[in-house]
């Protein structure tokens, strides 16, 4: 079985795709193909299942030739299957002139699962990163032998102001000093999933590195769930030691 998935977005869409689409590939043993933004092709490259992606911008700016492109490659193959995320009458066109029989259309990927006889396990899904790239992760960080503590600020420092990861970096030197303590500063994506996977802790309020801790199994402070219903900039340092057993 041959299906084609389209999916717009940045990291964080499509690290909550990949392990539906791994759920998708094992339950049917379907062969994939992924169209999604050209800066997440080599994430999509990790699944043994993807035997092809297509690059593709899913915004005003995709010209007519994109379009042309995108539409030669979904009627060439054999598709059985279509999993669609991008909801424009644009896509419901381009899928009406495909031979694809089966075409399921969703803001969710598990209610489109069901329709194709899976039932998804997400959480069973781990990422295989490539052995270069976890060495390389090693190399970035601090030299010795202690825990790994990798720290995952937002793209928006403001949200939990620099000072307090400064304050909780401090306290976690002081009170175990052989930790080495790593700030993630790529943008690459499988760079993040290496560095994320080599870590022994990860304290994260960035949504997409905050899902690569469920899919490479790292412990996980999340510092959007610890907040509760207060607002994050109210969420101290002490209450982050205390969610790491430091306090």
């Amino acid at each position: 079985m041959r299906v084609l998935f389209l999916i717009p977005g940045g990291a964080e869409a499509q690290l909550q795709a990949l392990p539906m689409a791994a759920a998708l590939a094992e339950g049917v043993s379907a062969q994939l193909q992924v169209a999604c933004p050209a800066a997440m092709a080599p994430l999509w490259k990790l699944l043994p299942a993807v035997e092809k992606v297509l690059p593709f911008g899913f915004d005003a700016s995709v010209s007519l030739a994109d379009w042309t492109n995108l539409l030669g490659c979904v009627r060439e193959p054999d598709f059985q299957a279509c999993i669609n995320l991008a909801s424009s009458w644009r896509f419901d066109l381009l899928l009406g002139l495909s031979h694809i029989p089966v075409r399921v259309s969703s803001k969710g990927l598990e209610a489109f699962l069901t329709p194709l006889g899976i039932n998804a396990k997400p959480t069973n899904y781990r990422l295989k990163l490539p052995p270069k790239a976890l060495a390389d992760a090693q190399a970035q960080f601090p030299e010795g032998n202690g825990p790994l503590l990798l720290l995952a600020p937002s793209k928006d420092n403001n949200d939990w102001p620099q000072s307090n990861w400064q304050d909780l970096q401090n306290h976690v030197q002081k009170q175990l000093p052989e930790a080495r303590i790593h700030r993630l500063s790529t943008t690459n994506i499988i760079e993040q999933a290496a560095q994320v996977a080599s870590a022994d802790v990860l304290v994260s309020n960035n949504p997409a590195v905050t899902l690569l801790a469920g899919l490479t199994g790292i412990t996980l402070v999340d510092l959007d769930h610890l907040r509760g219903e207060q607002p994050l900039s109210a969420l101290t340092p002490t209450a982050v030691l205390k969610a790491l057993g430091m306090a």
